[in-house]
């Protein structure tokens, strides 16, 4: 089995400080193996399996743990018999309002650590950082990168017997937009077109179910798939929720602003989907309207949708965002005047700029590209990602580079 090392060694960092561990992310982007890797590595590291408890609370015997009194009684039970440090592993924690004061209490007076994994972020209530104390970290799981991917297909072959070859990137960058970043879909056991994409659409009906209708109290669902349309039709574009609102009046539904917001929240809190706010780089200020929208996994989108595709453009911006957040950087859609760039990627006091585009074909497409980033008075780098093969540079000393070599940089 593939080990996501990016997170194991996360982990592996946080392991024994007292601060609770929070894992997040999508339904099946696989925080489950992550953790079972993790408590494997904790075995072979001298730890008891006596005293590694990792409870599910999906599951029908922990299901009813639904207040911080039940909560409290599980873990004083567990802790009065321990002799030696304890790991609680909490799968698919229910959104009790309280649970972190009961963590903290726990690591207050009792030898423990705690790491707690959930699809939703409303679990992160909305006082759950102070009741902790402050002493937590955040750890956001995303599906696979293009570099994970790789490594997946890898072992892939491996199984089934064929030659592993020197890859060609951009024929497997083309079918990881097909097949997606899902870890799932190669624990298949047939791996054909039509069972990864049911795969895919029952993956994203039960992230709604679960994760956006039951754990956002959602009463009136009937306009639910039709937001998730628009959401799903303008990948990578700006809009206002207002254009969501209209656009669902159409269809013979009306709903108010208030309401798209709440759906919008809700898809984000599932993982569903990613908010990515403007900044304007000439005022140095955060704006607030005209966000764009990525998915957590763009095959998952082009099941549910069909024949519609995202045009090359957006799927590769769709897959660098996804890049940038895993390696750790604060993503912006940058303002430039009248002019816009892709991601503005934000860590600590440094920042870089990048536009993405399929192919440099004509003149044209090189003004767009390097044209906002020229204009650019500043001395952060700067650079365009295409899928062309050689590294060229620009008349304003601005690199296109192979967005292929980019994302199996570590």
């Amino acid at each position: 089995m593939v080990q996501r090392d990016l997170y194991l060694k996360k982990l592996e960092m946080y392991a024994g400080r007292e601060e609770v561990k929070i894992i997040t992310g999508m339904r099946r982007a696989g925080k489950t193996t992550i953790i079972r890797q993790f408590i494997q590595e904790l075995e072979n590291g001298g730890i008891s399996r006596e005293n590694i408890v990792y409870i599910n609370f999906e599951g029908l015997i922990y299901s009813y743990f639904r207040d911080t009194a039940s909560l409290r009684g599980l873990l004083i039970e567990f802790l009065q018999e321990a002799h030696d440090r304890m790991y609680f592993f909490f799968d698919e924690m229910p959104c009790i309002e309280g649970w972190a004061e009961v963590l903290c209490e726990m690591m207050n007076f009792h030898n423990c650590e705690f790491y707690v994994i959930a699809s939703n972020q409303t679990i992160l209530y909305e006082n759950f950082a102070k009741d902790l104390g402050y002493r937590y970290v955040k750890i956001d799981v995303y599906p696979l990168t293009f570099s994970e991917f790789l490594e997946f297909k890898k072992e892939e072959q491996k199984e089934e017997g064929a030659k592993v070859e020197e890859p060609d990137l951009i024929v497997l960058l083309k079918e990881y937009l097909r097949r997606g970043g899902m870890p799932g879909i190669f624990s298949l056991e047939e791996k054909t077109e039509s069972c990864v994409e049911n795969y895919l659409r029952d993956t994203l009906s039960a992230a709604l179910l679960r994760d956006v209708v039951q754990v956002g109290k959602l009463r009136d669902i009937s306009h639910i798939d039709k937001i998730l349309e628009f959401l799903m039709s303008h990948v990578g574009e700006t809009f206002s929720p207002k254009a969501v609102k209209d656009y669902v009046k159409r269809q013979g539904i009306t709903i108010s602003v208030d309401t798209v917001y709440s759906f919008l929240d809700a898809f984000i809190g599932a993982g569903i989907i990613g908010r990515v706010k403007r900044f304007d780089i000439k005022d140095d200020r955060e704006l607030e309207t005209q966000e764009k929208y990525y998915m957590a996994d763009l095959a998952m989108r082009n099941a549910a949708m069909g024949d519609e595709e995202v045009p090359l453009d957006a799927a590769l911006e769709n897959v660098l965002y996804t890049e940038l957040l895993t390696r750790g950087f604060n993503v912006y859609v940058g303002k430039h005047g009248t002019s816009q760039v892709d991601f503005i990627a934000r860590k600590g006091d440094d920042r870089t700029y990048l536009n993405v585009c399929a192919y440099l074909l004509d003149k044209e497409t090189v003004k767009e590209e390097f044209g906002t980033l020229t204009k650019i008075r500043d001395n952060y780098f700067k650079m365009v990602l295409s899928m062309d093969e050689e590294t060229k540079v620009n008349k304003g000393g601005i690199i296109n580079y192979p967005i292929t070599k980019f994302l199996v940089q570590v």
